[in-house]
């Protein structure tokens, strides 16, 4: 067998032994920690993410699908409010209807889809569902005047004459030029023999559109009935019968006619008075009755 020599000069050899050197313990921990490192480091790649969707557009979900944003709902609610005013002007008011109520839950803050809604129910007959409609218009802009306006009509339509006074009244507080929140007031206090009060709203609304043959024609009956300067009764008298409605003439001479019947035969003149300076075509055949009337009530006041 070969091999060294187990002796060494007569002496029994040693045997070799190979030694190993161990690291010290801080640096195998240091090793460790950097391995660790390292795997942690392999693993934690972070992951691609879409790239975000550019403003006015929407971004894909996981499903694929598009999620609706606030701007894309009121683009559409437009377009349908938009094809609803074409069906209102061609009278289709039920298509309307239904174009404005989707229009409306796309955008709940778009306001004119809530005002058209409102006009549309009116037209249709629906006054709760109008009311509701205007309330909400108030919701998003208290100081509308037409909606104030509208509540207060459909009010005065169910005789529910205080609310309908709160809304008319709040109106012309918000727009004293309104001419139709004077003139639904002068026609309210009127109803409730609230004469001067009448005058006032009717004199306003008179002033703010002079061409409205009603409110002049309910101006002239107000004043005719509360009493005051006669020169400008008889005016605004005069001023109805050119208009062609020719109930002050009627209306004098019946007053005539039953203060004569009742013994005041100077009021009785005074009143067929009126009726012939009220009518600029008083000489015509057909008021010859007017004037045989002042002629005997005028015999009669000098008996």
């Amino acid at each position: 067998m070969c091999g060294r020599r187990s002796r060494k000069n007569g002496r029994k050899r040693r045997p070799e032994v190979r030694r190993y050197r161990i690291a010290p313990p801080t640096a195998i921990a240091a090793a460790a920690a950097l391995a660790l490192l390292f795997a942690a480091g392999c693993a934690s790649v972070p992951q691609s993410k879409p790239p975000a969707a550019p403003p006015g557009q929407t971004a894909p979900t996981a499903g694929g699908k598009k999620k609706e944003t606030k701007g894309s709902a009121s683009k559409e609610a437009i377009r349908l409010f938009n094809l609803a005013q074409g069906k209102i002007e061609s009278g289709d008011f039920p298509a309307a209807e239904s174009l404005l109520q989707k229009a409306a839950a796309a955008d709940p803050d778009l306001f004119p889809a809530h005002v058209a809604l409102g006009g549309v129910y009116e037209k249709l007959g629906k006054k709760k569902e109008a009311a509701g409609a205007y309330r909400r218009t108030l919701a998003l802009r208290p100081g509308h005047v037409k909606s104030h306006i509208a509540l207060g009509r459909i009010a005065f339509e169910k005789k529910e004459y205080e609310r309908a006074i709160f809304r008319f009244e709040k109106a012309v507080e918000l727009d004293p030029g309104s001419f139709m929140a004077h003139y639904r007031l002068g026609l309210i206090r009127r109803r409730r023999k609230q004469t001067a009060m009448a005058v006032h709203h009717l004199k306003a609304a008179s002033r703010i559109s002079p061409e409205h043959r009603a409110a002049r024609y309910w101006l002239w009956l107000s004043v005719s009935e509360q009493g005051g300067p006669r020169a400008w009764e008889v005016d605004l008298g005069r001023g109805v019968v050119e208009s062609g409605n020719e109930a002050p003439v009627r209306y004098y001479r019946g007053r005539a006619a039953r203060h004569f019947r009742a013994g005041r035969v100077k009021k009785a003149v005074e009143a067929i008075q009126k009726a012939v300076d009220v009518n600029p075509r008083w000489r015509d055949r057909r008021w010859r009755g007017v004037l045989e009337d002042m002629t005997r009530y005028r015999r009669a006041l000098k008996k």
